[in-house]
């Protein structure tokens, strides 16, 4: 066993622990990691403070606007019918699901949708517009697809229908002509986080909806604070328009000198007849005057009764005081009162509506739910996206989510994004694998014990008849696997067969990677289009092999052990041959001299709970924050055995230090070797085993060699 530990700088490790309050083994990783300083905060934080505003892209406002308007009652006028056009794999089904949810919240009385049932394809197709038009609908709200749909969407506005796209997947050279867009992998969106799931965006409209709802809607205004120097003021302002900081401005100026405001440049932003907001207004008023005379006279609005209304623990507190205890403080990267009065003030307005945090709450399950599940890189506002939903599915699960959490066993135990990815999605997933995607948005959308008990049991029993048939699949296609296995020298597997449903290209293609432990392709054909699914393990990166052969795609995407495409039927030999042809110009990799890239090794006094404690910093893991990885070069086994007579499921109890540590190896080799007393060196990740509501650590083996 190769076992690399990464070269860090140790200096930026001690300034990481320091800044934020981190263990020191937690920043060490970080910087092993290369994290960069503004996502720690991701690391540390879940409070939807720190998302992303949707009011960073421009359509956000046409959306908002369109949307009102269909559900206008006002003077007699009937509400407009709406369409929300999803998707059927699980991003979509939850992407649909939030936004039926958050439009019955709204009152629309008037709201059908549509995913693609059996083998339809994916996205708008003609029959699909054919159907639209004879509706009677007037809005089509896509979600999770239409970034691609030009020439439908077209037919949609020539008609009068408004269509509304809210996508995630990579635009083409143009964009539809709908009435507004939110991609946030449109160049130049505005939007500052490209990686969001197609729920993720339609949450984010939904917000933005429950906000117009409220008294902040179109607010503007300028955020003010002055900070006494020596011998002098320095004076700053934040623009806001619905809380996004806009504009800036500051300058300093001499203490009791003779100041004009006249000539500073501050008086055009000042002047711009919107409210100007302090925290404290006798002492920010007593500062201006110092800084521009006694006579200056400034009409200010203090926020301190609102904050200590909803944040009961900044009674009393000044501004200087908040700015070094805060939360926000920590993540300051210049003028950390500044900073830190601008989190105030969007913290005290955002709880002050229930509808912007604690009733917004059912839609952050189902938007971890789709995150993980479309494997979105695990950073930046999906961590916060995927943390919130995971601790609010922990302690209080949506109603519509109860009954299958329970039959899953997931009931008395933090649920993870590994059980989403095992145990919740997979079910969800084979609806429509199974050609039934409506059932598992039924589920997603009712709030009747009954129904939620039958749909859940309907639910579960096409997942089990997906993995049949997924067994069935394997066998057809076990024979091709092996002939091109022998074709491509053992450097790759790629299976075409039309046996193989579009459903299950991804899960066939994952086993036999991680039997074969090479690239693996399985493609499937559907309406004259190939989708195709890629898996691999190290060394591999399936996106980046992918991207070599972009021109051959119409989209694809993915990351480092799961990618997929899609492309024209007619290109489907040049795509085999290309792949093929790419792989034996590489030199064949020794499974055995692949090195395990660790994030540490443990010595043996600090072999404790703090490990695992120090996991809870990184989790949710995901793409991109990969499980942790730590390495122990000597430990010994003091009890070992197989579980349920099946040679490669051990236990194992493991002393290293002064405790012996509960382990299991699910994937154990030569399991002759690991007996009582023998010397062993172990790659592992801290994992925390439930049961019955009490929680033991343990070991998860990643690899292990007897010394």
């Amino acid at each position: 066993m190769k076992v690399r530990i990464k070269k860090y700088d140790s200096s930026r490790a001690r300034a990481l622990s320091e800044r934020f309050g981190l263990p020191i083994l937690a920043s060490t990783i970080m910087a092993r990691r290369e994290m960069p300083e503004e996502e720690v905060m991701y690391s540390l934080e879940d409070d939807i403070l720190y998302q992303h505003s949707p009011f960073t892209v421009d359509d956000v406002y046409t959306a908002v606007e369109r949307i009102q308007e269909a559900l206008d009652e006002e003077d007699g006028k009937e509400q407009e019918k709406i369409l929300i056009f999803g998707d059927r794999d699980v991003d979509g089904v939850t992407s649909t699901a939030i936004m039926i949810r958050t439009l019955r919240k709204l009152g629309a009385k008037n709201v059908s949708w549509r995913l693609p049932h059996g083998d339809e394809s994916y996205g708008l197709t003609d029959d699909a517009v054919d159907e639209i038009l004879e509706s009677g609908v007037t809005l089509v709200i896509t979600v999770d697809n239409g970034i691609s749909a030009i020439e439908e969407i077209k037919r949609l506005e020539k008609a009068g229908v408004s269509v509304i796209v809210l996508d995630h997947h990579i635009p083409g050279d143009r964009l539809p002509p709908a009435e507004a867009i939110f991609d946030p992998k449109i160049e130049g969106s505005g939007y500052p986080f490209p990686h969001l799931a197609g729920c993720a965006v339609a949450a984010k409209l939904c917000w933005a909806l429950h906000f117009a709802s409220t008294p902040l809607w179109n607010s503007s205004l300028i955020l003010l604070h002055a900070e006494p120097g020596n011998g002098t003021i320095r004076v700053t302002g934040a623009k806001l328009e619905n809380l996004v900081v806009v504009d800036t401005c500051s300058d300093e100026f001499l203490e009791d000198g003779r100041n004009s405001l006249s000539q500073s440049r501050l008086l055009p932003f000042l002047s711009c007849q919107l409210p100007i907001v302090v925290l404290d207004k006798d002492t920010e008023l007593s500062l201006l005057r110092r800084a521009f005379g006694k006579n200056v006279d400034i009409s200010l609005e203090d926020f301190r009764p609102q904050m200590e209304k909803v944040m009961p623990k900044t009674r009393g507190k000044s501004l200087f005081d908040l700015s070094v205890y805060s939360r926000a403080a920590k993540y300051a990267s210049s003028n950390k009162e500044m900073e830190t009065l601008i989190s105030l003030f969007k913290s005290s307005s955002i709880y002050s509506f229930p509808e912007l945090t604690k009733n917004f709450e059912d839609i952050q399950q189902l938007e971890a739910i789709g995150t993980i599940s479309d494997l979105m890189p695990m950073k930046d506002e999906n961590r916060l996206i995927v943390k919130k939903g995971l601790k609010l599915m922990s302690r209080t699960p949506l109603s519509c989510l109860q009954y299958l959490i329970a039959k899953q066993n997931l009931i008395s135990k933090p649920i993870s994004s590994v059980n989403v990815s095992f145990k919740i999605a997979p079910v969800l997933n084979a609806a429509g694998r199974m050609g039934k995607p409506e059932e598992a948005l039924e589920l997603l959308i009712s709030d009747d014990p009954g129904v939620i008990e039958e749909l859940s049991l309907r639910l579960l029993d096409m997942n089990q008849q997906r993995q049949k048939s997924e067994e069935e699949i394997m066998e057809k296609v076990s024979i091709k696997a092996e002939e091109s296995l022998i074709k491509n020298d053992g450097k790759i597997i790629i299976i075409d067969d039309p046996d193989v449903p579009r459903g299950l290209t991804g899960s066939i293609a994952s086993r036999l990677s991680n039997d074969k432990k090479i690239p693996v392709i399985v493609m499937a054909g559907v309406d004259g289009k190939i989708v195709g699914s890629m898996r691999c393990t190290e060394p591999w990166n399936a996106r980046e092999f992918l991207s070599n052969f972009s021109y051959l795609f119409e989209d694809y995407g993915g990351h480092r052990f799961a990618a997929g495409f899609r492309s024209d039927e007619e290109k489907k030999e040049e795509l085999i041959s290309s792949f093929e042809e790419y792989m034996s110009t590489l030199p064949e990799i020794n499974q055995e001299d692949i090195e395990i890239e660790v994030d540490a090794q443990i010595p043996k006094e600090f072999m404790n709970e703090n490990v695992w404690k120090t996991n809870e910093l990184f989790e949710p893991f995901g793409q991109e924050n990969e499980e942790l990885l730590f390495y122990i070069p000597d430990g010994v086994i003091e009890e070992a055995y197989c579980v349920a007579n099946n040679p490669k499921y051990m236990r194992f109890t493991i002393r290293y230090g002064e405790n012996a540590w509960p382990s299991v190896w699910w994937d154990a080799r030569n399991n002759s070797e690991y007996t009582v007393g023998r010397h062993v060196s172990i790659v592992f990740s801290p994992e925390t085993n439930w049961w019955k509501g009490v929680g033991k650590l343990q070991m998860h083996i990643k690899e292990m060699e007897a010394l």
